[in-house]
């Protein structure tokens, strides 16, 4: 049997940390607005990130309560680990959602990303994963969503510096 104890140590240190960094306090609309004009803009957020027991009824009793409080999720991903799932989730309202979690008896763990909003196109996480690289920033995981048809994407990144990796990020053309 195979253990990767760098994802084992990576996950008792996403359960253990705090948050120490302020978010970047650009709106949802003020990001839409410079990544409609200019292709590309970046924030840090929290993200919840949730441990629970494997069952087939996690996606369900994971969204379910989020839903019926009108949360919506922005970027999200999952992954089973061991007898385990990990959920990962940015929503358009995080403490909303951290609460909700929180009172359906889940350990809910908010943990600062940098959410960056750009162009739906071929390179351009290699125009970041290069940006990122030669900045010494340390990234943990990433995760985007898009819609085929869209001119844009976001992409999640867990670094060891959320706030330079906005900062990074922003600047890449």
């Amino acid at each position: 049997m195979f253990i990767d104890l760098a994802l084992i140590t990576q996950k008792e240190d996403l359960m253990s940390t705090t948050t120490k960094r302020s978010p970047n306090t650009m709106s949802s609309t003020q990001v839409t607005r410079e990544t409609r004009t200019t292709g590309y803009a970046a924030r840090t957020t929290g993200e919840l990130l949730i441990v629970a027991t494997n069952t087939s009824t996690n996606y369900t009793t994971i969204t379910s309560p989020l839903n019926r409080n009108n949360v919506n999720l922005e970027c999200f991903t999952t992954y089973k680990w061991g007898n385990e799932t990990c959920f990962r989730l940015v929503t358009d309202n995080n403490k909303k959602a951290y609460e909700v979690l929180k009172s359906a008896g889940y350990n809910v763990q908010e943990t600062p990303v940098t959410l960056w909003y750009t162009k739906n196109e071929p390179g351009r996480f290699n125009k970041a994963a290069d940006a990122l690289a030669k900045a010494h920033i340390d990234t943990y995981c990433t995760y985007s969503t898009a819609m085929p048809d869209s001119n844009t994407m976001v992409i999640a990144f867990d670094t060891n510096d959320p706030n330079r990796t906005s900062e990074v990020l922003s600047k890449i053309k």
